[in-house]
């Protein structure tokens, strides 16, 4: 590949890296901290992902979760163990596999994601306001492509391990 064409990707990826922390993960946070909910303040800096990732789906294996976030095994295993003790999750077996741990929330982790996606929506809401639809579709294709090509690269990347 061109050095040219792969120092305009790297720069590429370093802006949109910036500005997606910049306009929603570090907004995010703050609008956590800025809530009344004692609850939601109880979650460290990944944890919020992690219950909308449960939320989302009612019960997940952990390693699924890992791969969501790309935390590594021993770290996410203490992530689940904090949100446990905190009361956020729960632990069950798979009835259909009892060698596969589940993971679900608890009626506080239900209350701390229904406040999340709040968060999120209400974020999404005016930040996407700030753009015309055209825009949004061209921004929303853009992220199916992005996925796409990472998703391919990850495939290729796992089958020559």
């Amino acid at each position: 590949m061109d050095p040219e064409c792969i120092k305009k990707f790297r720069l590429l990826d370093l802006e949109f890296r910036t500005l997606h922390s910049k306009l929603f993960e570090e907004r995010f946070f703050q609008k956590i901290a800025a809530s009344e909910n004692a609850e939601i303040k109880e979650l460290s800096k990944n944890q919020p992902a992690v219950l909308t990732i449960i939320g989302q789906t009612k019960e997940i294996m952990p390693s699924t979760i890992g791969k969501y976030v790309g935390m590594d095994r021993s770290s996410l295993s203490r992530m689940v163990d904090s949100l446990e003790e905190k009361g956020f999750v729960l632990r069950k077996n798979d009835p259909e596999d009892r060698r596969k741990v589940l993971i679900s929330l608890t009626e506080k982790g239900e209350r701390c994601y229904e406040l999340l996606n709040e968060i999120s929506e209400a974020m999404a809401v005016e930040l996407l306001s700030l753009a015309d639809q055209q825009d949004f579709r061209d921004f929303e294709k853009s992220l199916e492509t992005m996925v796409r090509v990472l998703r391919k690269i990850d495939l290729a990347t796992e089958s020559g391990k």
